[in-house]
């Protein structure tokens, strides 16, 4: 089942690349599924999404036995206009659909990117200011979970990609200002970074990103040197090496429950071609999104989103990145 919130600005008929006043948001529900630059969602309201996605979660526990449903949130990158966030998602579930076996729920959050290649930097401004909303829509939705905790018990998850880290990253920061270090449960059981376009220090314990770890149990890291999207990103970001494209700057100053994938072996132009994978509207994919289409990377994020031990899945093999000599954990791996 594919859910939608937006905070873009409905306009002529349609939402646009400009954000709500007052940082409102729309909760939409019913997915039309139709064909790409047509499709939408029929329905709109917070109670309606909420009654839906509560049906779906005891139909997902009392007809497929899955015990602990699974909520996915899915946070696009930069350079999708509204159409092609739902392009992204609709591609998104049909992937994990693959590889876990049955149709998970996943609720997408469009933030009014441009959808154009050259306005990278207006795109940063715009999920910048989308923060607020984000933050208020991840409050509610968390709200909701607890309140139905006994009815339908279910677990989280949230990923994002590119771009997408960023608002995930400052709104874990303005949650934490607010809620401060959380105890007990934790928002997400499983959070996972594909290509994030994030600094490389923002992951260590003293990087602006370490608010995402205080909000999950445990937090992936997918990277690949070959991203050449994020190398780009390095040289408008001032030279700063990209977490999605180099991985941390220091594996010493990561705290244990963040885990590291170099997904290079499969995110690269060689691999791409030869898997030979369209999205949504027939175009190849490229390797800064080959995160979210390649069977051999999502199989590895199938385990973790299952919550799988780190050294059990086998599609991966440990590679050190420490001193021999350290006394930390490794918690660094990479695909097979």
């Amino acid at each position: 089942m594919l859910l939608m919130a937006t905070n873009r600005k409905f306009s002529k008929g349609k939402y646009s690349d400009v954000e709500q006043v007052r940082y409102e948001f729309d909760y939409l529900y019913d997915h039309l599924n139709q064909p790409p630059g047509t499709d939408g969602f029929q329905k709109k309201g917070k109670r309606g999404f909420e009654a839906t996605l509560l049906t779906e979660m005891k139909r997902l526990r009392d007809e497929t036995g899955i015990n602990t449903p699974k909520v996915g949130i899915y946070l696009h990158g930069f350079n999708n206009d509204w159409q092609e966030s739902i392009d992204e998602l609709v591609d998104f579930h049909k992937s994990l659909t693959a590889v876990i076996g049955y149709e998970p729920i996943l609720v997408g959050f469009s933030w009014p990117s441009s959808g154009k290649t050259l306005k990278y930097l207006t795109d940063r401004e715009q999920v910048r200011d989308s923060v607020p909303a984000f933050t208020r829509f991840l409050g509610d939705i968390h709200k909701f979970l607890l309140e139905n905790e006994r009815d339908c018990f279910c677990t989280t998850y949230c990923v994002a990609h590119s771009m997408g880290n960023y608002l995930l990253r400052k709104s874990m920061e303005y949650l934490s200002d607010h809620l401060g270090t959380p105890t007990g449960r934790v928002m997400f059981n499983e959070t996972v970074l594909l290509a994030p376009d994030l600094s490389s220090k923002d992951i260590e314990l003293d990087g602006k990103g370490r608010y995402i770890g205080d909000f999950s149990r445990r937090v992936h890291v997918y990277y690949s040197r070959h991203d050449r999207a994020l190398k780009a990103s390095s040289t408008k970001r001032f030279g700063a090496n990209r977490l999605g494209r180099h991985g941390a700057e220091d594996y010493q100053n990561v705290a244990p429950h963040i885990v590291f994938v170099n997904a290079m072996k499969y995110a690269n132009s060689e691999a791409m071609k030869k898997a030979d994978i369209k999205d949504r509207r027939g175009d190849s994919v490229s390797v800064h999104s080959s995160h979210r289409y390649h069977p051999k990377i999502l199989a590895d994020v199938s385990y973790v989103l299952s919550s799988v031990d780190r050294d059990l899945i086998d599609t991966r093999v440990a590679e050190r990145k420490l001193p021999a000599d350290s006394p930390k954990e490794e918690n660094h791996y990479k695909l097979v």
